[in-house]
Parts: structure tokens; C-alpha cells; sequence
């Protein structure tokens, strides 16, 4: 497993003060006011990088309490009622104040994680950039940043800090994974071996078979025939090189430290109790608060499923503690072995398919499945995918595509009569921005 730490304020602090000790990175006319010229050398390479991270972290955690909400992941609990709405499938509506706070956290990715590529890029061509593994680290987290981005949004307008950009249009935002791909491919052509090419590999392969399951589900009504399966042979490719670097089961983590960065989503969870797990993963305490058994069962061994028991145990043991620290999963092994066996499956090759779904079941020493095991092939997909890849923000996505209804979706709501639907830009981005309201002047 690798994690990635992200920096909070005091520790971005430390490293500009401790590379200004070394490298006179404060040495300006007025040490108290640092013009944006005075950062954007190799001294200040390392905080660019470490800068994206933290943003980017933090907005594809946003994005992932939103998605995990509006799918059956995780139900409402609590007090306020933005969450219920979202739970209820209202997921269409602007005014939606979770929406509008969590929106500028992944705008800001985007910009920071694009802004971070151009400084070390820039310092790159000049000759100036000693650690070029940073460079590739900051197209990993634009990556990340923009196939986000593309998973939850109808629509987006990308702006350059108090600039206002015009929307690109609901038809066009296939063009993010795009950049998301050539991203990690900028990324791979630095950083070729290791872990990070191998995560850059990953999230290739993610971006590409992202951009498959939203043209199979966007514009709504999303589209179930072939039972929603999609094929991607570049996200096949992808997901098979990051395997053959490394065959063990590896998982691409955020870490969330006490004191340096939360989790929204864990506080969302265990901290303040507004969410909780689902009705079809688990049973909740009488209090709601925590999970008190696992109800998701494994449909060939009949078993609570191990890897959700895992997962939710990790995820609650800091409840008591720091609660909105832990660590959660960006992309794995295990994604990898299903967007193979997806593809596979597509094409007819049950073989293939079983080779690489079985591979995910004995990570849990589970039994294999062959096509006697009393479910079909397509069917385990989607359980597996239900399962290893819980809390991962692609679930709204598989419920639409195979045709699966949140059991808190309102039969009236536009999640229920218009499966595909995704997040719409925000009020708050929509009043602010000239090209979007014509009663603002740019």
C-alpha cells in the first residue's frame, strides 16, 4: 500500500521556511510580502508538488462525500438536510448548499494541481529542476484532479483564480479524462519504473475506462444495454502494466494525519454523524452512528463480505479518536484485475474474465467462481465492483449503468427518472461567474 500524505498549513509553512534557510527562497526586498514571482523557483520545487497534493486530496475527498450520498454507499443520518436531499437522488438541484461548499474544493484542485504542472514544467525546460520525480508527481495528482472532476460533474466552468472561465459544455467534459490521460502519460514519460509509474499507470487506465462509463451513462437515461458493460482497451492495457510491475495487492491511498489534514468524508461519518453506511452494506447501531454488522454477502461462499468488514472496521477505528483521519483508497490492484475482467467480459472472453475476477477473490481466500457457481458472470462483476471498490466515487456510476436503484432514492427524484444524472454547477459558481449570469460583467 502507498500512501500520500498531504501538508497542512504549519507543516507548508516549515518547508518554506526551512528551504529559505537553505536556499535564501525568502531573500526578497520585503521578506513579509512574497510576490508570486518570488515562489516559482527550484528552491520552491518540492512545496509546488506537495501543494497540488494537498489540494487535490482534499478535493477528491469533497467529491467523494457527494458521490458516496447520492449512490447507496452511504445514507442520512443526520441533521442537515443537504445530505438527505442528495440521499433522496436529488442531485440535480444548484441551490444544494453540500454542493455549493464542496464544489471549490475540487475547482481549486483542478487550478492548483494545473498551476503546480506549469511551475515545474517551466522549471524543467530551463534546466532548473533537480528532482524530476516531483514534476511526474504533480501530473499523477492533476490526473487524479481532472478524472474526478469528470466522474460527478454534468458540466464545469474552469476558472483561473478570479477569473472566470465559460462552461464547456455537458457534451465536452469527456475532453477531462483527456487530460487526465495525457496527464499520467507526461507523468510515465518521466517517471517509467517504481511506484509512482505504477500509480500513473493506474490512473490511466482509470481515467479511460471513466471516460467509457460516462458516455455509457451520460446524457440520462443511461444507457443499460449489453448489461452496462463497457470495453476499453487502453484502460485493459493500462490495468495490465501497472499489474505485471507490481503482481501484489497494492492500493494507491490518501492519508489524512491528525493535526495536519482531515477527511471530510470520515467526518462526515464519524465525527459528526450526519452519514452512515448504507442499508445494503450494513447494519447501523441503535444510535446510527456506527456499524454494528456487515450485510453485504459474498454470492458464491455466502459470507459476510470480507473485504467491506475490513474496509468499514478501518474506516471506524478512529471514531473514538481523531475521527476524521485515516486513510482511503484512490485506485488499486483490485480495480485493476475488474477493469481487465470488464473488458474481457464485453468481448466475449470468459476466460480472461475469470483469470483476473478469481485473482480478486483470493485476495480474501474466497472461492473461485467458475460458470457453474450459481451466479453469472456479468452479475459478479457488479458485485465485485459493489464491493471491492466501495467508497472509491464509482458507484453512482455502476448503479446507473447496471440499472440499480438507491434503495433511499425518492421514486419522484431525478436519480430514480433520469438514471445518468450528475452534479449540475453549483448557484454560488453560477451567480459569480460573467459567463454563466448575464447580470455579471467580466
Amino acid at each position: 500500500m502507498r500512501l500520500e500524505r498531504a501538508y497542512g498549513p504549519a507543516a507548508f509553512f516549515l518547508l518554506v521556511t526551512m528551504s529559505a534557510a537553505c536556499d535564501s527562497l525568502l531573500e526578497v526586498e520585503n521578506p513579509s510580502s512574497i510576490n508570486d514571482e518570488d515562489i516559482r523557483n527550484a528552491q520552491s520545487a518540492e512545496i509546488w508538488a506537495n501543494g497540488a497534493l494537498r489540494s487535490v486530496q482534499e478535493g477528491w475527498d469533497r467529491m467523494l462525500t457527494l458521490l458516496s450520498t447520492a449512490s447507496d454507499e452511504t445514507r442520512f443520518v443526520g441533521a442537515h438536510t443537504w445530505w438527505r436531499d442528495l440521499d433522496l437522488g436529488k442531485i440535480s438541484e444548484p441551490e444544494n448548499a453540500g454542493l455549493n461548499t464542496e464544489f471549490g474544493w475540487f475547482a481549486s484542485a483542478q487550478w492548483m494541481a494545473d498551476e503546480a504542472i506549469h511551475v515545474l514544467d517551466s522549471l524543467d525546460a530551463a534546466g532548473e529542476l533537480r528532482d524530476r520525480t516531483l514534476l511526474a508527481r504533480a501530473y499523477l495528482y492533476g490526473a487524479i484532479a481532472y478524472a474526478t472532476l469528470a466522474d460527478g460533474m454534468e458540466d464545469y466552468a474552469p476558472s483561473d483564480r478570479t477569473d472566470p472561465g465559460p462552461a464547456l459544455g455537458s457534451e465536452n467534459m469527456p475532453v477531462l479524462y483527456d487530460q487526465a490521460v495525457d496527464y499520467a502519460s507526461k507523468g510515465l514519460a518521466i517517471q517509467s519504473s517504481g511506484a509512482l509509474a505504477r500509480d500513473l499507470l493506474a490512473i490511466r487506465a482509470r481515467a479511460q475506462h471513466g471516460r467509457a462509463v460516462r458516455k455509457k451513462v451520460f446524457p440520462p437515461p443511461a444507457d443499460v444495454s449489453g448489461g452496462g458493460l463497457v470495453m476499453s482497451a487502453g484502460a485493459a492495457q493500462d490495468a495490465q502494466a501497472a499489474l505485471s510491475m507490481d503482481g501484489s495487492d497494492w492500493r494507491y491511498d490518501f492519508l489524512w494525519q491528525a493535526q495536519v489534514q482531515t477527511s471530510e468524508t470520515l467526518w462526515q461519518v464519524n465525527c459528526f454523524d450526519n452519514l452512515g453506511f448504507g442499508a445494503r452494506y450494513a447494519v447501523l447501531t441503535p444510535n446510527m452512528t456506527l456499524v454494528d454488522s456487515v450485510v453485504l454477502m459474498d454470492p458464491i461462499d455466502r459470507v459476510p463480505d470480507p473485504w467491506v468488514e475490513r474496509f468499514i472496521t478501518t474506516f471506524e477505528e478512529h471514531a473514538d479518536g481523531p475521527c476524521d483521519t485515516g486513510v482511503l483508497g484512490v485506485v488499486s490492484a483490485r480495480e485493476m484485475h475488474l477493469l481487465i475482467a470488464e473488458d474481457a467480459l464485453a468481448r466475449g472472453d470468459e476466460a480472461t474474465f475469470a483469470d483476473h475476477v478469481n485473482q480478486v477473490r483470493a485476495f480474501e481466500s474466497l472461492t473461485p467462481w467458475r460458470p457453474e457457481s450459481g451466479i453469472s458472470a456479468r452479475d459478479l462483476l457488479v458485485y465485485e465492483r459493489q464491493s471491492q471498490l466501495l467508497m472509491t466515487g464509482r458507484r453512482l456510476a455502476d448503479m446507473y449503468r447496471f440499472g440499480i436503484v438507491s434503495d433511499t432514492w425518492d421514486p419522484a427524484s431525478i436519480a430514480s427518472l433520469a438514471p445518468g444524472t450528475l452534479f449540475p454547477i453549483p448557484s454560488r459558481e453560477v451567480e459569480a461567474n460573467c459567463h454563466l449570469n448575464p447580470d455579471v460583467s467580466c
